[in-house]
């Protein structure tokens, strides 16, 4: 059985400004390690790939360049490079077509996110092989689900149904269904019933049985792939699919419409790096829970702050409580941590004044 990783890095990751902008985008940005983000996945992945195998990579076309530039030598992948955005559902349905013509439909894709941090890497090695085992002997849709370890409404959540096996701790269910963002007292709930897992974003199926559900509930994606495909995958050719195909997500597109998926619970730690609230779960807290990332700082009797400091500046924080503290060559954010999940907001309001460059963003 062959496993092709698919690694979906299409983003700029805007909750991470001002280090990430579109000539930066947060994949490639060192945010918990010495490596860009990507590299880190890239390395993670890298046992799954044998037997003349390569990674794809599923990114925009203004990222490609910059990928291609910072991804060293060294590594072998493959990339797709999307003119405009659609969303996850056009990208996994290109990837699995450029799985089948290289293939084979046989061949096991693993629907992977270029920001995430997972570890230990053997156990999810394990997990992926697992799954892979399950999608290609059942014909199933598996997706990775998470044990919640808070009542967290900023992810989607799954709701497990009959249980189908296990390999020591890993664990296979029926899904139930799919739970849209709860309301905190809905996350309260499912973080004490146990049947409810986060939806990792994080998927493994057959090419064939994926195509054949975009036949089913999405045929104009599928029937554009299939011209894509017969076209050799040129460059115009995946430009007029994008330019034509609709806009939806792989969730709410086939996952949450399907009879057929499957969840392995993912007994490895996951986290979606999705802000800079990120780093107080992933890097090291001193006594008083603050988090200092980068060089050149000073730090004294800062409460529950993130500080983060990638510039040639000196950077001394005092006193500071409940607060982010981000500096970079160019600008610095300073917000506190209660206003981070309202950060998008705020961010298109700056992107507005009259004295900000757009290289900043």
């Amino acid at each position: 059985m062959k496993i092709i990783p698919v690694i979906l890095a299409g983003g700029v990751g805007e909750r991470f400004w001002p280090f990430s902008r579109s000539s930066m985008p947060k994949q490639l940005l060192p945010l918990i390690s010495r490596r860009s983000m990507v590299e880190e996945t890239l390395e993670r992945i890298a046992p799954l790939c044998a037997r003349g195998t390569k990674p794809l990579i599923v990114t925009s076309k203004t990222i490609a360049p910059v990928l291609r530039k910072r991804i060293p030598g060294s590594i072998q992948y493959d990339c797709i490079a999307e003119p405009v955005g659609r969303n996850t559902a056009p990208a996994v349905a290109i990837a699995a077509a450029w799985i089948a013509a290289g293939y084979g439909d046989d061949a096991v894709m693993a629907v992977l996110s270029a920001d995430h941090a997972i570890s230990p890497q053997n156990t999810f090695l394990r997990s992926v092989r697992y799954a892979a085992d399950l999608a290609a002997s059942l014909d199933l849709l598996v997706v990775f689900g998470i044990q919640p370890v808070r009542p967290d409404t900023g992810y989607g959540y799954i709701e497990l149904g009959q249980k189908l096996g296990r390999l020591g701790e890993i664990g296979s269910f029926r899904v139930k269904r799919f739970v849209e963002k709860p309301s905190a007292e809905k996350a309260k709930r499912y973080l004490r019933s146990k049947n409810y897992l986060w939806n990792s974003g994080m998927f493994v199926w057959k090419v064939s049985v994926i195509l054949e559900e975009f036949a089913r509930y999405m045929p104009s994606i599928h029937d554009g792939v299939g011209k894509a495909a017969a076209a050799g995958f040129s460059k115009k050719a995946i430009d007029a699919f994008y330019r034509a195909c609709e806009k939806e997500s792989i969730d709410y597109g086939i996952m949450e419409q399907s009879a057929r998926v499957a969840a392995v619970k993912g007994v490895f730690h996951w986290d979606d790096v999705g802000s800079w609230e990120s780093l107080c779960r992933l890097l090291p807290q001193n006594a008083n829970q603050t988090v200092v990332s980068g060089g050149r700082s000073y730090e004294r009797e800062c409460v529950k702050t993130i500080i983060a400091n990638n510039s040639k500046m000196a950077v001394a924080a005092i006193g500071l409580s409940d607060a982010v503290l981000v500096v970079a060559d160019d600008a610095v954010l300073a917000i506190a941590r209660d206003k981070l999940p309202a950060f998008k907001k705020y961010l298109a309001e700056i992107k507005k004044h009259p004295e900000f460059p757009q290289t900043l963003f």
